[in-house]
This record gives C-alpha cells, sequence and structure tokens, in this order.
C-alpha cells in the first residue's frame, strides 16, 4: 500500500470515529465499469455481513453505480471493505 493511501486510510478512519457511534450504519457507493464478473466480486466482499445492495447503470450502460448499505462494527471494518474492494480493477470508491 501506498504512503499516500496510508493516509487516506488513516485520515478517514479519524474522520469516521469522530462522526459516528458504533456500531453504526454505513452506506458505501462505487462506480464499476459493467461487468457482471466485477460485480460479484464486490457482492461477494459484502457476503458475510447484512448488506442491501442496489445498482443503477449508466445512460450509456458502461458502469454501474453500486450502493451497499450495512451495518458496520467500526472504522476498521469500513476500511478493510474500501482495501478489499480496491482489487477491482477500474473501481472508484466514493
Amino acid at each position: 500500500m501506498s504512503i499516500q493511501n496510508n493516509d487516506f486510510y488513516t485520515r478517514l478512519k479519524q474522520q469516521l470515529l469522530d462522526s459516528s457511534s458504533w456500531p453504526c450504519i454505513y452506506k458505501f457507493k462505487f462506480i464499476l465499469k459493467t461487468d457482471l464478473d466485477n460485480i460479484s466480486v464486490l457482492k461477494k466482499i459484502f457476503n458475510e455481513i447484512d448488506a442491501n445492495f442496489t445498482s443503477r447503470l449508466s445512460s450509456s450502460k458502461n458502469f454501474t453505480s453500486v450502493t451497499i448499505t450495512a451495518k458496520m462494527k467500526s472504522p476498521d471494518q469500513i476500511i478493510e471493505k474500501y482495501k478489499s474492494a480496491s482489487i477491482i480493477k477500474g473501481i472508484i470508491s466514493l
């Protein structure tokens, strides 16, 4: 992991600690190329927790926006999910 990514996750963890009480409901948002394999990988990352998935195709149908809402135990669990999702080629985390 690059230093830049490490700094990002450190700041994110602090922001999450400051803004929420734990556990809490957290909303993840991702944009990825429309590919059933990529979407399947993303769903598997959240497989062990009770998560609600919604998706929407872009007007060109080349990209899919995925929103995942789940009860998360801690900022560390959220960061772990973002790191796991980053293995998907071309994924954008919002």
